[in-house]
């Protein structure tokens, strides 16, 4: 059974649960300076409202609360400029990154806005409150909805949240070299981040770090696959290259757009 976890690059709370401005009983939150939102737990998309690019992602099973209640899950999100890779029906798989900050809808600057609602999506997948505020049906409270984890930088949040990983992150099966590979890939993020989540996950850290360094000094390249809200100078600046010599290696031309899920080859 999934953990519900919200997982953000970057928690900054611009506006809580219930806040006069804009969400006047309503347990949404907004948060901004963010580069992305991961899926929280492997669920469907079972609707899109296109005037804020409003999205409802129902778990595909029930789920683990921060508060231990066990049930299915759905969350709205809002206002991502551009969800064209989005549909309903698309399976996102916990820990995908699926949405990101943006200013669609009536929103006075770049942020996303949650809220969760206990139990499978039902009706419209919303209501209008008596304050004018549109609400997510059975909406809950995140803070004991979703655990929060343990990658997120805080820059300021007004609440406690009960911290976690994923447990359904890799097969604790994997050899040496795969976990190595997977740490080359950055999927199991920077230091000591890293160190501490595949210990809770069960692996001899020293062992794939060692295997890391050896596959560094002897490759001459490296396979990055770009993620959402990835660009190029991002990436160069990652591993301390030019991006237009990357742009130029995997024949990337002007306007030099790529796209999640491309791989790119960086040498060294």
């Amino acid at each position: 059974m999934e953990k519900a976890i919200l997982n953000l690059d970057i928690l900054n709370i611009s506006q809580g649960m219930n806040d006069s401005f804009s969400h006047p009983g309503n347990l949404a939150i907004d948060v901004t300076g963010c580069s992305y939102l991961k899926a929280p737990f492997t669920g469907v998309i079972k609707k899109i409202y296109s005037e804020c690019n409003a999205v409802w992602l129902e778990s595909v099973e029930k789920v683990e609360y921060a508060d231990g209640t066990i049930d299915y899950m759905t969350i709205m999100t809002m206002h991502d400029n551009d969800i064209s890779d989005l549909y309903v029906g698309k399976l996102i798989k916990q820990g995908d990154i699926f949405y990101q900050q943006g200013m669609k809808g009536y929103a006075t600057g770049p942020h996303i806005q949650i809220s969760v609602g206990k139990g499978k999506f039902s009706g419209s997948g919303w209501y209008e409150n008596k304050q004018g505020s549109w609400c997510i049906n059975n909406q809950y409270d995140i803070t004991r909805a979703l655990f929060l984890h343990t990658d997120v930088r805080i820059i300021y949040s007004m609440y406690n949240w009960k911290i976690t990983v994923y447990s359904k992150l890799v097969n604790k099966n994997k050899s040496i070299d795969e976990m190595a590979n997977e740490v080359i890939q950055g999927k199991w993020g920077n230091n000591p981040e890293r160190k501490q989540r595949l210990i809770q996950a069960g692996y001899d850290y020293t062992a794939i770090q060692n295997r890391v360094n050896e596959l560094l000094s002897t490759s001459s390249e490296i396979i990055h696959t770009v993620e959402k809200g990835e660009y190029l100078i991002k990436i160069a600046a990652k591993y301390n290259k030019n991006w237009r010599k990357i742009a130029s290696d995997n024949n990337i031309k002007s306007p030099w757009i790529i796209y999640p899920g491309q791989k790119l080859i960086i040498y060294k």
